[in-house]
């Protein structure tokens, strides 16, 4: 089942500020287009060591269900824990990758955008936080090595392609991890979440 991540009506509030009106939005769609399908809340693999403020509830125990939790999205307060990534780059980080990353606690979320397929990766706990930025530093670096525009990556596909931003600019990219950008998907983070739709598409 897929659902359209319907534009909010244009906003006189700062970019920074519609952005965060976008990415309430799509959580929202989200949290409504699973409820509407299975009358729950999202369901992920419960593990233990892996404890998340997401999850909500406790662990199925049935045998159909077992290692299952319902979760959902939680919004966070104000925090940078992207500032060692920073600091680590000597970068100032985009503000709408900042805010894709700490806004929000959630698990992964599978998406469509122009008939592909995409999975969102979302923060799901500290630890993934921290493992997050280790993997930035090594994208990142690596660009910088290869003369190449700096970006950062926000989504993986089902090939071996992954969606990133532009750090100087804020576009929307798709690229190959070592290679240089191959397309521009969209001029800013808002529209591409307002494109998004949610579900995956059927190969």
């Amino acid at each position: 089942m897929t659902i359209k991540i319907t534009p909010e009506k244009k906003s006189t509030l700062t970019d920074t500020s519609h952005f965060d009106n976008c990415l309430d939005n799509f959580f929202k769609c989200f949290i409504n287009t699973i409820n509407a399908d299975t009358g729950h809340l999202p369901i992920s693999k419960h593990e233990p060591d892996w404890p998340s403020p997401c999850q909500q509830g406790d662990a199925f125990l049935s045998e159909e269900m077992l290692d299952s939790i319902h979760w959902q999205p939680v919004l966070r307060e104000k925090n940078n824990d992207l500032s060692g990534l920073e600091k680590a780059l000597d970068t100032k980080l985009h503000p709408d990758i900042v805010l894709f990353f700490t806004r929000y606690w959630s698990d992964q979320i599978d998406a469509i955008f122009q008939q592909g397929n995409l999975t969102l990766l979302f923060v799901w706990n500290k630890a993934d936080m921290d493992r997050l930025i280790e993997n930035q530093i090594g994208h990142a670096l690596n660009k910088l090595r290869n003369k190449q525009t700096l970006t950062f990556f926000i989504a993986c596909t089902d090939s071996d392609y992954i969606i990133s931003v532009e750090n100087d600019s804020g576009k929307v990219v798709l690229e190959r991890p070592g290679y240089a950008i191959e397309k521009e998907l969209s001029p800013n983070f808002s529209q591409f979440i307002n494109e998004l739709e949610y579900g995956q598409l059927s190969l």
